[in-house]
């Protein structure tokens, strides 16, 4: 079976985590990827960093409306809320990349909304995330995302999950070797493994890992399609 492709915030750049990234990643792409935190008046947004920069200040998400965002951020007027997401795109895949404790009831109520539970994985880098969602939706797809060394010791104490969110940038710690036996040592575990991309050249490594993945979170579907494409179902190993 032939990898997923998920658009990362959409596409990633100064449109992410916006409804025309996701609009044009779903072109070429089978889901999207969104990151999800709240405003100060209970609103779920899709943006990745608590704040943003405008008039000077660092603006907090926490304490502004969702009317002060639309005001306020730069792509203020195309960035949804969750549940429209949900609504919108109602055949596609999603992976809801939870930033804040505080999101997860109204994350898993909004899913529920839209019935749109089995068609996403719900994923964090926090353990104290991780152990929430497991908690209030045990049937939930779950996925654990790796940063860095330290979370390694969390994977084996985090029982229930789904998948793994791998940055294909550990090659550059470990080597291809190491990071591929990983890989095969995760899948033995029944994990799923979603490959994530922070600053390497997806293009290059992602042919070479595909054996051993479920999922590419890409930074920019089409061109990835455009690779998949070129393979004619082979990988590189």
């Amino acid at each position: 079976m032939r990898a997923l492709i998920f658009g990362h915030a959409g596409i990633r750049g100064g449109l992410e985590n916006t409804l025309p990234a996701f609009g044009r990643a779903l072109r070429y792409a089978d889901g999207i990827e969104f990151d999800v935190r709240t405003t100060g008046d209970g609103k779920l947004v899709t943006h990745h960093d608590p704040g943003f920069h405008a008039n000077g200040n660092f603006q907090r998400l926490r304490e502004m409306s969702l009317a002060e965002l639309r005001r306020l951020h730069p792509n203020g007027g195309i960035i949804p809320q969750v549940d429209y997401v949900f609504r919108a795109f109602p055949n596609a895949l999603f992976n809801a990349d939870v930033k804040e404790v505080e999101t997860v009831d109204a994350l898993l109520n909004a899913a529920g909304r839209y019935k749109a539970i089995e068609r996403t994985v719900f994923s964090s880098e926090r353990p104290e995330i991780i152990e929430g969602l497991l908690r209030e939706c045990p049937d939930c797809r779950v996925g654990f995302s790796i940063v860095g060394y330290r979370s390694l010791s969390w994977i084996p104490r985090l029982k229930g999950l789904y998948s793994l969110h791998v940055p294909i940038d550990g090659l550059s710690y470990v080597g291809y070797g190491a990071f591929t036996t990983l890989l095969r040592a995760f899948r033995k575990r029944d994990l799923k493994i979603y490959l994530w991309n922070h600053a390497m050249d997806e293009l290059r490594w992602v042919p070479r890992l595909l054996p051993f993945v479920d999922a590419v979170i890409s930074d920019d579907p089409a061109r990835l399609r455009k690779v998949f494409t070129g393979l004619g179902g082979k990988v590189l190993g």
